[in-house]
């Protein structure tokens, strides 16, 4: 099924470790209506990969492990990540598949980020 969405949020990076965290961020997507996702990853030279989690309004959920590659043109930078779905609770309890996640955010902390999700996901059912 077609997976496709936007989500706005906030990302802050802890100055000892160096993780970048994704927190306080909604969105709307199909399959998930109204949503909410949380993230870490760690970057390197060439990108970067992490973990996700997608909440539902009622509380089902699916995990990501995702890749994570930039580009910095200020103002802005934008990130394209590779989610592969990795299983759920509820509804996405036997999901799978794959979404990229298309990111644009300002160069300052905290960065606001705003984003578009385009795949699939396969319900299980």
């Amino acid at each position: 099924l077609p997976f496709k969405g936007t989500y706005e949020g906030l990302e802050t990076v802890d100055p000892v470790s160096g993780h970048h965290h994704l927190e306080d961020v909604t969105g709307n997507a199909t399959h998930l209506g109204q949503f909410t996702v949380t993230a870490e990853w760690t970057l390197g030279p060439t990108g970067g990969s992490g973990t996700s989690t997608w909440t539902a309004a009622n509380g089902d959920e699916f995990s990501t492990r995702f890749t994570r590659n930039g580009v910095f043109v200020p103002p802005t930078a934008t990130f394209t990540e590779t989610h592969t779905i990795t299983g759920g609770t509820g509804r996405f309890a036997n999901a799978s598949g794959s979404f990229t996640v298309v990111q644009t955010r300002g160069l300052s902390m905290p960065y606001n980020n705003s984003a578009t999700i385009d795949g699939t996901i396969n319900l299980g059912h």
